[in-house]
C-alpha cells in the first residue's frame, strides 16, 4: 500500500510541475499577418493569449537595416506600435519579445511584404490611406495558425503517464504474489 501511496504523491507531483509549462502565452494573431503583402503600414498589432509585460518590438527590412518604430504599448492582450516614417515597399520581417505572463520570456518573428507606401502615424493620429493603395485589409489581428513556441508539456505528460502505467504493473504483480 505504501508503494502505491509513494505512486501517487510521485503523479501527483509530475502533473503539479508540467501545469506551469503549459501556461505559456501564445501569439494568437498579428496585423500584418504572417507572410501577408499589405497595401500600408501605420502600426503594427500583436494580439497575445493574455497580456503580456516588458515588451520589445523591432521592424528590419530585407537587408537588415531597422525601421523606426513607436514604444510598444501594452493594450490589455494586444501589443501595439506606431511606424513613426513610411518604409519604402518591399519585404519586412516584425522581431518581437515579451515576457508571459507566467513570467518566462517568449518570442518570434513575422515576415510579410509592404507593397504600397506606408502612411506615418503620429501616436494619437489617425492614419490616412495612401492612393493606389490595394484594397483594406481586415480591421485587427489576423489568426496565427501554429504557436510560435512549443513549451514541452507533452513529454511531462508522457512521463507522467508512464510512471503511472509502471506503478499499476508493480501494484498488479504484487497483488498476485501476496495471493498465492
Amino acid at each position: 500500500m505504501r508503494a502505491v501511496a509513494a505512486l501517487a504523491a510521485l503523479l501527483a507531483v509530475l502533473v503539479a510541475a508540467s501545469a506551469p509549462a503549459q501556461a505559456h502565452d501564445q501569439l494568437k494573431g498579428s496585423d500584418p499577418a504572417k507572410d501577408a503583402t499589405v497595401g500600408s503600414l501605420d502600426s503594427i498589432t500583436l494580439t497575445f493569449s493574455a497580456g503580456v509585460r516588458f515588451p520589445a518590438m523591432v521592424l528590419h527590412d530585407a537587408a537588415g537595416a531597422a525601421i523606426p518604430l513607436t514604444e510598444p504599448e501594452v493594450q490589455g492582450k494586444d501589443l501595439v506600435a506606431g511606424v513613426v516614417s513610411p518604409p519604402a515597399p518591399g519585404r519586412y520581417v516584425i522581431g518581437w519579445r515579451v515576457v508571459s505572463s507566467d513570467g518566462h520570456p517568449i518570442e518570434g518573428e513575422i515576415p510579410f511584404t509592404l507593397a504600397g507606401s506606408a502612411t506615418a502615424v503620429s501616436p494619437g493620429t489617425a492614419a490616412v490611406p495612401t492612393a493606389g493603395a490595394p484594397a483594406e485589409r481586415p480591421a485587427g489581428p489576423v489568426p496565427v495558425s501554429a504557436p510560435e513556441e512549443d513549451s514541452g508539456g507533452g513529454l511531462l505528460w508522457a512521463g507522467g503517464a508512464l510512471v503511472v502505467l509502471l506503478g499499476l504493473g508493480l501494484f498488479l504483480v504484487r497483488g498476485r504474489r501476496t495471493g498465492r
